[in-house]
């Protein structure tokens, strides 16, 4: 029992620490009556049968007891409080406190507070008034107390009776008003629950599911649909009622209640209307699949007796052959394209009818309570479909050979009537312009199709690799193109004879009928340098590929090279002059490099008694010379002395008047070269054109001219002359024809070369050009300004490859 000293000090600190206690527990409430919901709602959401759901329902009610414990005793706590005031003859204080209470109370259980809402806040509203009730009875001795005690005022006494009767005249009230509110509460929640529990039933009803192919299935679902929509109206009323009273109650809603109200009534009516839209679009569906399984019978019918008229046609024109005719076969191939057709376009209407037979089996009993017995037959298989699914697959396979024969038959006679007017001359130009077009070589072909690398090709490789590389023919031609390529008729093709057989005329008939009677000179370089590099047999074979007229690009290098066709020769730019296409592929051709590597060389030199380790330093050569090979493949001389400078410049401009690009030698020359390694210069063209002009801007005596027979140095037929390279001031350069031509200039001693002999080929129409005068340049050098032809009788030899003398 609590024990209050006669001390107003005590008092008033116990008055407030009672009042803050009693503010604390005030705003603990609203988590009180979250957790007491929360319980309530996972207990509803448990099975009957889960033994939690007693677990929770026992932990709410724990809860719920020591809420109203405390409440208790913080109501007692007070009452003795007051009850002490009054005893140690504090009567004002006591009545003060009293009449706050009095007053909170009324605020609370005035009429105009609402009091209706869902079960859950009904039930919490109840038991805050039965707390409300428990402590005015607890205070009603303190109020009896201060009306017997004489020191209180009329006035103060009449104002407690007053307020005292009003709060216990409001609280009878809320009672009432509270009871209805229940059963009101109690009414909305027991519908709610219905609908929730016929819901779910409802909607696990009208899932979809595949419908049955058979009628009577169709009709018993129908049926049994019926019956479902008139339990949909039965629950109707339900859903009006949640209705009705979700709007009564949400008119006069405590403020904890309209949040879970609003939410029955909408989740309600949602899933409530969703209900009726699946059921009608059910309802729907099953009378469009009786339609479809009653129309589908004379369907099946109609079907069968297409498909056996099909089947008799097809027989029929099996039996008979087809003809040799082209026009006939091709009039035949088209009628049953047609037909065909018409069979594919009934494929759908047969898939659709037969759907149930390559569907899996449904199981009998499972959804549709069928009471089928063992051996009994399953009228989802109907048999008149079965047939038809048969009849229209053995139509199709009928159709398709159909097809297929006449369109065999009907590409061998259009590759006969084109092999009629077959010329194996166009065939070859067109299998050329097209392995151009593909920027392929001739021997690509062969190499690909050659897997054993024997140098053979049989009949089946070659036409099957023909036709597969995407070359525009067919298999008549390419077996007459085979046999013209196998001579010997030995069944296969040699390398040699594909080559040979392929190689470009001449004298084309298309070049013939066009006018033209000779090859140009873009044409001649072509041909010359796709006859050269076809015989390279690298791995990675090296290639020429022509960029535009006259430049071409080799190897893998980005240069593009300028080529030109001078004196039946083709030639090649490189750096400031000219090589014939021959010394430019052995000098960057790696099959050509056999026997000029490094290593070949110094083996050779050891082998004809030339050590390494015992050469002379300052070079071979008379004046001390050391040649080496540039990056065009010719020998360029690098000085060693000084003091031979000014005899070396003299010589090597006097050298470059004996280049001549003509392709033709001379044997005196080549003999006088031999026997005087050092004189002249073995440079490259544009070498001797940079020392040539050094040696004439520098010295202002003319140079001497070496005594020795150079008559013939024009005919020379590759410009193996070494020359002295002395270091020299920077020279002034002088510009010089693009195109090689040979010197000539007026004050020559040495009397023009005769034309020289060649067993090249040669043909009518063309002449080769002369040079008839020019100007001089500085460095000595003429070039021509005009050129004329020959005689009329004149011919023009073709591109050849002169090889470097030996």
């Amino acid at each position: 029992m609590l024990t209050i000293p006669n001390l107003r000090p005590k008092f008033l600190s116990l008055a407030t620490y009672q009042q803050k206690f009693q503010h604390q527990l005030a705003g603990k409430h609203p988590s009180f009556y979250s957790a007491t919901r929360l319980g309530r709602n996972l207990k509803d959401r448990c099975t009957k049968t889960d033994p939690e759901r007693d677990v929770l329902q026992q932990m709410v009610d724990d809860l719920k007891h020591k809420w109203n414990s405390v409440r208790s005793v913080i109501s007692k706590s007070q009452n003795k409080l007051d009850e002490a005031l009054l005893t140690s003859g504090r009567v004002a204080d006591a009545l003060t406190s009293l009449l706050e209470w009095l007053n909170k109370a009324e605020a609370t259980l005035a009429e105009d507070q609402p009091v209706l809402g869902d079960l859950d806040t009904i039930n919490m509203l109840v038991e805050q008034h039965k707390a409300m009730q428990q402590e005015l009875g607890a205070r009603e001795q303190t109020v009896a107390a201060m009306k017997a005690a004489g020191n209180v005022s009329t006035a103060a006494l009449d104002e407690l009776e007053t307020t005292w009767d009003r709060v216990n005249n409001l609280s009878d009230i809320r009672e009432a008003k509270l009871r209805d509110s229940l059963k009101m509460a109690e009414e909305f929640q027991e519908v709610v629950q219905v609908m929730r529990e016929f819901l779910p039933q409802a909607e696990s009803e009208l899932k979809y599911k595949t419908l049955p192919e058979d009628e009577m299935q169709i009709i018993q679902l129908i049926e049994k649909h019926e019956k479902f929509q008139e339990e949909l109206r039965n629950h109707q009323e339900c859903v009006d009622k949640i209705r009705v009273l979700a709007e009564e109650i949400l008119l006069n809603c405590h403020p904890n209640a309209i949040r879970f109200v609003k939410y029955y009534l909408t989740i309600t009516q949602t899933r409530w209307d969703q209900l009726l839209q699946r059921a009608k679009t059910k309802e729907e569906r099953l009378q469009d699949a009786l339609r479809n399984i009653q129309g589908n019978a004379a369907l099946v019918e109609e079907l069968l007796a297409w498909m056996s008229e099909a089947y008799i046609l097809l027989s029929t024109k099996e039996r008979d052959p087809i003809p040799d005719d082209l026009n006939t076969v091709e009039t035949l191939y088209k009628e049953h394209v047609e037909f065909h057709d018409d069979i594919g376009s009934k494929n759908g209407d047969v898939e659709r009818l037969t759907k149930i037979i390559v569907a899996e089996p449904k199981s009998p009993g499972r959804h549709y309570g069928s009471n089928m017995k063992l051996n009994e037959y399953d009228p989802g298989y109907n048999p008149r479909v079965l047939t038809l699914q048969n009849k229209w697959r053995v139509v199709w396979r009928m159709s398709l050979d159909r097809k297929k024969n006449l369109q065999d038959a009907l590409d061998n006679l259009l590759e006969l009537e084109s092999f009629k007017n077959f010329d194996f001359n166009v065939w070859k130009q067109r299998y050329l312009n097209w392995i151009k077009v593909k920027k392929m070589r001739t021997t690509d072909f062969f190499r690909r199709q050659d897997k054993d690398g024997d140098g053979y090709l049989s009949r089946d490789e070659f036409v099957d690799g023909m036709l597969q590389s995407g070359f525009t023919t067919n298999k008549t031609e390419l077996n007459a193109v085979f046999d013209i390529f196998d001579k010997d008729n030995k069944y296969y093709m040699q390398y040699s004879e594909f080559i040979e057989a392929l190689k470009p005329d001449r004298h084309q008939k298309t070049r013939l009928k066009s006018g033209k009677k000779q090859m140009t000179d873009g044409e001649l370089i072509q041909d010359q340098i796709e006859k050269d590099v076809s015989q390279c047999q690298c791995r990675n074979p090296f290639n020429a590929q022509r960029m535009s007229e006259g430049k071409y690009r080799f190897g893998e290098k980005q240069n593009i090279r300028l080529v030109r066709f001078l004196n039946s020769t083709v030639m090649v730019r490189v750096g400031g002059g000219w090589v014939t296409l021959n010394e430019f592929l052995e000098t960057n051709d790696p099959c050509r490099s056999k026997g000029r590597t490094n290593i070949e060389l110094r083996d050779s030199q050891q082998a004809n008694g030339q050590p390494e380790g015992f050469r002379s330093r300052r070079g071979s050569g008379t004046f001390g010379y050391k040649s080496k090979l540039n990056d065009t493949g010719y020998a360029s001389s690098v000085s060693s002395a000084g003091s031979s400078g000014d005899q070396s410049l003299r010589r090597s401009k006097n050298a470059t008047s004996m280049v001549n690009l003509s392709g033709v030698g001379s044997l005196s020359v080549r003999t006088t070269l031999r026997k005087n390694p050092d004189f002249g210069s073995t440079g490259s063209l544009q070498r001797t054109k940079r020392l040539s002009n050094s040696s004439s801007n520098i010295h202002s005596t003319p140079p001497r001219t070496p005594r020795t027979n150079l008559n013939n140095s024009y005919n020379s037929r590759s410009p193996n002359i070494q020359r002295s390279t002395t270091p020299q001031p920077i020279p002034t350069y002088t510009a010089r024809a693009r195109t090689p031509t040979p010197r000539t200039s007026s004050t020559s001693r040495y009397p023009p070369p005769p034309p020289p002999k060649t067993s090249t080929p040669t043909r009518s129409g063309r002449t080769t050009p002369t040079f008839s005068g020019g100007r001089t340049t500085p460095s000595g050098r003429t070039t021509p300004t005009s050129m004329t032809n020959g005689m009329s009788g004149a011919t023009r030899r073709l591109p050849t490859t002169p090889k470097n003398p030996r």
